[in-house]
């Protein structure tokens, strides 16, 4: 868990500001001891101080007196990795405020209840923009501390990220857009919402919010998404037993589901992902027809359903789905999610096996040429990749699929799992299997098929960094 942690945070935006913890200044080799430096104006001396670890801009006021103010008058950067707990209480007590960035990930809480009491305290009175607030617990499964109410009055944050707590009753708690007015990132870690009013309060009193992330959580039941600022949502190994609801979100563009388990929702155990008010939504996945449950506006997407108007989603561009493509429902029922969006131009198909194994399996070979007409695959897919390819002869239909029917198709690639693409023996005979099996006329011009290994080294790197990165296109390539 804390590998998952540090990798997590270590893309998240705050700690940007911060060097590594083991980072120090010293003078450079054949360093000929002018003081260049501090004929620099205040103003960009203390801009240079600001991107320094918090133990080192403080040592810069023993180079001359010029330097004694700047650090006091400077937003630090403070993370509880460079210095020891009681200097960190020092710095937050001592500073004027107010702080770049604060990072306190390396203290039980729960042991040092003054600590917990005082630190949010100060960074509320003070100021502080960007702030990493991790309870450093020593068994995760455990009930975890109140989220302290100070950090409610932090003000002026634009970036917050939360590691097991328990978010407070927020009934209790000020209401309002002056609450968060400025906060543009909340990511929220293993941590409890125990009533989806909570989250609703959260983003009610965050105007200005773009990116919502939610990872490894439990809780809440359901996740209603209204907010006139949202761009991107996360939920990432979050189970959501009622559904993920989009309400109104105007600007939502990215709404991605990373591995989220399915509860015991009323039928058969699927999660309801309905999708009411979100023009601007390009990115969405992923979908699994075994947990999830479709809905566009009042209409529930059944198999092999056909699109009309009022279900469909036209502005998504890019879908991925998880589907088992040797399972004649799941086949039937992916081609009726991709009715609803019909101007996607890549689309990402993760294969997947069921848990019994071959024996719950049934080829639908004939599926393929009974399920209905795809209109995103006639006119507009330009790109499909097939992750996870393991030469099932499901999979090998999909691909007679799409390049009997995909007119605008330019590339499809074929995935290999790491384990295949580490033996050279494996990827001649998948691409032999390929070849035998997959030589049909394909109904586009210039298209082509491509073998390929997968390129990312860590699942938890990838959905943090690109699942949240609006500049990423597509954030489920590979």
């Amino acid at each position: 868990m804390a590998t998952i942690i540090e990798d997590v945070l270590g893309y998240f935006p705050g700690e940007a500001h911060a060097l590594a913890a083991s980072s120090s200044l010293s003078a450079a080799a054949g360093y000929d001891g002018e003081d260049r430096v501090s004929a620099l104006p205040d103003t960009l001396l203390c801009n240079i101080l600001s991107r320094l670890p918090a133990k080192d801009a403080a040592r810069t006021a023993t180079l001359a007196s010029r330097w004694r103010h700047l650090w006091r008058s400077t937003p630090l950067v403070l993370r509880d990795a460079d210095v020891p707990r009681a200097a960190v209480a020092r710095v937050l007590a001592s500073h004027p405020g107010p702080f770049r960035a604060v990072t306190l990930a390396r203290c039980r809480f729960a042991y040092h209840e003054r600590m917990l009491a005082q630190w949010p305290r100060l960074l509320a009175s003070k100021g502080v923009d960007d702030l990493v607030l991790v309870n450093n617990v020593s068994d995760p499964s455990a009930d975890t501390l109140p989220l302290p109410a100070d950090v409610f009055r932090c003000a002026s944050l634009q970036r917050l990220f939360l590691g097991f707590w328990t978010l407070p009753d927020t009934a209790g708690l000020r209401r309002g857009a002056d609450v968060f007015p400025l906060l543009r990132e909340l990511s929220m870690f293993a941590t409890t919402i125990t009533d989806g009013d909570d989250l609703d309060y959260m983003l009610a009193c965050s105007p200005a919010l773009q990116t919502l992330a939610l990872m490894f959580h439990r809780t809440p039941d359901r996740v209603h998404l209204r907010s006139k600022s949202l761009r991107c949502v996360l939920l990432w190994l979050s189970m959501v037993e009622e559904g993920v609801v989009v309400v109104d979100a105007p600007l939502l563009e990215r709404l991605i589901l990373f591995d989220c388990p399915a509860g015991s929702a009323e039928e058969e155990g699927q999660v309801k992902v309905k999708i009411f008010c979100a023009p601007k939504l390009r990115v969405l996945g992923y979908l699994d027809p075994r947990i999830h449950q479709l809905q566009i506006g009042d209409k529930v997407i059944k198999p092999n359903a056909r699109a009309t108007p009022s279900t469909m989603v036209p502005g998504v561009k890019v879908l991925a789905l998880k589907v088992n493509l040797g399972v004649s429902k799941e086949v039937k029922m992916m081609t009726s999610f991709l009715g609803c969006f019909p101007n996607v131009e890549r689309l990402h198909i993760e294969s997947v096996v069921a848990d019994d194994g071959p024996a719950g399996q049934q080829h639908p070979s004939k599926v393929w040429k009974e399920v209905c007409r795809v209109d995103c695959l006639k006119s507009h897919v330009k790109k499909v990749l097939l992750h996870q390819f393991r030469g099932d002869q499901g999979e090998l239909d999909f691909i007679k699929f799409i390049g009997r029917s995909a007119l605008q198709l330019q590339a499809l690639l074929v995935v290999l799992t790491p384990e295949d693409y580490a033996s050279p023996d494996k990827v001649n005979e998948l691409t032999r299997k390929l070849r035998n099996h997959t030589g049909v006329p394909w109904a586009c011009k210039y298209g082509f098929l491509l073998v390929v290994g997968p390129k990312l080294p860590s699942v938890w790197k990838w959905s943090f960094r690109k699942a949240s990165d609006l500049a990423e296109d597509d954030p489920f390539a590979s």
